[in-house]
């Protein structure tokens, strides 16, 4: 049976291990630097990653490790840049790589601006933004984007996130002003234009940022599996509004916009990208992500085992137009369970936090 190797990766990952064993067709080995870690628990097979470790002498373990154990497949976390950039070193030893891009790529979706600059709208269209670096620069975008034709005042809000950043890291929707109402909703994605400019005037320069024309239509998560450039399934995933369950939904244009992009950027495995609705219910292009969403729980209950069909893609076990439908027309929620991790002891040392750099770098 085969095997399939994670490395350290993001919680989710666990939960893609564990779809994995109950599928039986692959055993599952696992690395993390963190003994309590999630993955560890659900995988076949556990190894301890050195802690700390980044960068060339990182992705030089990861190859003592793949040379020692033999797994027929690697389902790329951490140093994915770096690891497609060895890939031939890999994959002389009998090891299939599975990396969502190649290092150039993987580089382009990570930095925000430049993807976003170089995006073809004819896909999706994309809203109305610009960068700023400094507080001059954040002024200059304010008002470039209150005089785009596509600002409404009392009307369009704008939004700011960095040009580099995991999940909702310091996205804020700008308002006019925050009241006592909305701190106690705890509307924590808001910030006063005052509060902003107060901000950023603290610093002479900081990392790109990007301030957006603010869609507030619906937001959708779409999670794909591909191979080399070819779309096997994709789940769109709609986010209610009250932040609850969400709803898979039957959506032909954003399954066609999936197999655009797939076949444009040559990706591979598990990956996602983020759209939202503008006035006219268009979907707008946000983000690609080169990973697993953290939202992947709710599309793998669909019935589409993701890591199962990446793997069996990259051995040729299956082709991409052959891979399971999975089902739509569902409103699907996460449980959350609890398990013993260690009984009657505790860690030496605490949980090691998964941050950009460490865990995706």
């Amino acid at each position: 049976m085969p095997t399939i190797y994670f490395n350290k990766n993001f919680s989710v990952t666990s939960a893609q291990l564990e779809q994995l064993r109950l599928s039986g067709q692959f055993t599952t080995l696992a690395s993390h630097s963190d003994p309590s870690s999630a993955m560890l628990g659900a995988a076949d097979r556990a190894l301890t990653e050195p802690r700390g470790l980044l960068g060339t002498p990182y992705v030089e373990w990861l190859l003592a490790t793949v040379r020692r154990e033999r797994p027929q497949v690697f389902l790329v976390g951490k140093e994915a840049g770096r690891v497609a950039e060895r890939r031939a070193d890999f994959e002389a030893l009998g090891t299939r790589v599975i990396a969502v891009a190649d290092a150039p790529t993987l580089r382009l979706l990570d930095r925000k601006d430049e993807f976003l600059t170089s995006w073809d709208d004819s896909i999706l269209p994309i809203p109305a933004w610009t960068t700023f670096h400094d507080a001059a620069s954040f002024e200059a975008g304010i008002e470039r984007l209150r005089s785009h034709p596509g600002f409404v005042p009392g009307s369009t809000r704008l939004c700011i996130k960095p040009a580099r950043g995991i999940y909702a890291a310091g996205f804020r929707v700008l308002t006019e002003g925050r009241t006592l109402k909305s701190f106690l909703r705890g509307e924590l994605y808001q910030m006063s234009l005052e509060e902003a400019r107060r901000m950023f005037g603290l610093e002479e320069t900081f990392p790109t940022m990007l301030l957006m024309h603010t869609l507030e239509g619906a937001e959708r998560s779409v999670d794909c599996v591909a191979w080399q450039g070819e779309l096997a399934a994709a789940v769109v995933r709609r986010k209610l509004p009250d932040g609850g369950p969400q709803y898979l939904e039957d959506r032909p244009d954003l399954l066609e916009a999936a197999r655009r992009l797939t076949r444009a950027y040559q990706l591979s495995g598990i990956f996602n990208f983020q759209t939202k609705d503008d006035a006219q219910r268009r979907p707008n292009m946000l983000e690609i992500n080169a990973r697993a969403s953290g939202g992947l729980r709710y599309s793998m209950a669909a019935g589409l085992d993701f890591a199962g069909v990446a793997a069996a893609l990259s051995l040729g076990l299956l082709r991409a137009q052959d891979a399971p439908t999975p089902r739509t027309d569902l409103h699907v929620n996460e449980v959350k369970q609890a398990r013993v991790l260690q009984a009657a002891t505790t860690l030496e040392d605490g949980p090691e936090l998964l941050d950009e750099e460490d865990a995706l770098a």
